[in-house]
């Protein structure tokens, strides 16, 4: 099995924070009021970049797919589809199947039907894209710390008033110890779950459980060049137990899932995401600063979406036309009806 040198990986998720966006990505959601949701994806920048752009949809065959000329001259991928509901929409942005990377955004539409007015309330839940999931954030950086850390314009995070040369110095210290150990805690995690169900490692098992710490910065600096040894070439080393990359073999799939995360973070990289929510009817609330009539806009980037889950929230109403007019027709038959008892008493009290 073909495996990258734990610190070239993680050197290359740890540069994604810092490196200039390599994909812009729109992301248009059109509700209707019977329920149904047009999805319109459009993804700029390298035509190279493009087919690793981090989504499912990617590999969904059922979209509509056509190659547009940007302004720059760049060629732009769109996508279209149409969906019944919610639940439809999710199979393709938020896949049943846990173990496939990918961007994950979760929708959910509320319908209230208020007689004269059926109220839309609409949310879509981005999942952090932190690929691990093995570490607290908060255990190394302070709120913050990574606020800053979520500025990804340069100039803007100079400008902010609680910005410090030296101390970001810091904080970039401590994010990289963050992301580094949250990719290698996983690896170990992984690990241990094999070595568990082979026999004749228990020596090896209680070697890294003692020395953990130790295991840890070992696999980070054991590389001597940019390709560096195979993981597991290292964590034989480390306990002194050659042959242990035959475990890759053994277990491929085990150590591709770590893999794909890898992967995955480097596709995600430093590209930008334009969320652009567009509601039926009169929009009422919403938790986007960027609003133009109907249309709602977040525009979010890698790293703001890497820690923690992003919620997406509008609220709009629509006019029920119908019920005006079955409510137009019931006045009117209950102002016959009076009518005619009014005629019917006044014909009783003229009669002999």
């Amino acid at each position: 099995m073909k495996t990258i040198s734990l610190r070239t990986g993680l050197t290359l998720l740890g540069l994604a924070f810092f490196l200039p966006g390599c994909l812009d990505i729109y992301l248009t959601t059109q509700l209707f009021p019977n329920g149904e949701i047009e999805k319109t994806i459009v993804i700029k920048g390298d035509s190279t970049s493009i087919p690793n752009t981090p989504f499912y949809f990617m590999r969904d065959s059922g979209w509509t797919k056509k190659w547009i000329q940007g302004d720059d001259n760049k060629p732009n991928l769109v996508l279209t589809k149409k969906f019944r509901s919610c639940k439809e929409l999710n199979k393709v942005m938020n896949p049943a199947d846990s173990t496939i990377q990918t961007v994950r955004v979760q929708s959910e539409l509320k319908r209230k039907f208020r007689w004269f007015f059926t109220y839309f309330d609409y949310s879509e839940t981005i999942y952090r894209t932190d690929p691990y999931k093995t570490l607290d954030w908060r255990d190394y950086l302070s709120e913050k710390e990574l606020r800053l850390v979520k500025i990804s314009d340069e100039e803007k995070l100079k400008a902010d008033p609680e910005y410090d040369s030296l101390e970001y110095k810091k904080t970039d210290k401590k994010l990289e110890e963050f992301v580094t150990r949250s990719a290698a805690e996983d690896y170990y995690r992984i690990l241990m779950s094999i070595l568990a169900k082979e026999p004749g490692y228990t020596a090896e098992i209680n070697l890294l459980r003692t020395r953990k710490e130790e295991f840890f910065r070992f696999m980070i600096d054991s590389t001597g060049d940019s390709d560096g040894p195979e993981i597991l070439e290292a964590v034989g080393k480390f306990c002194d137990r050659p042959g242990m990359t035959a475990l890759g073999e053994k277990y491929p799939e085990s150590f591709k899932l770590f893999d794909d995360k890898m992967e995955f973070w480097a596709n995600v990289g430093s590209n930008s995401f334009k969320f652009i929510i567009r509601m039926p009817g009169i929009l009422l609330k919403t938790n986007s600063t960027q609003v133009q009539g109907l249309e709602t806009r977040w525009e979010l980037t890698s790293d703001e979406i890497y820690f923690e889950d992003t919620i997406l929230t509008c609220e709009s109403r629509v006019i029920n036309r119908w019920a005006f007019y079955v409510a137009g027709i019931i006045i009117l038959i209950a102002l016959a009806g009076l009518a005619g008892s009014i005629r019917l008493r006044k014909r009783r009290a003229a009669a002999p």
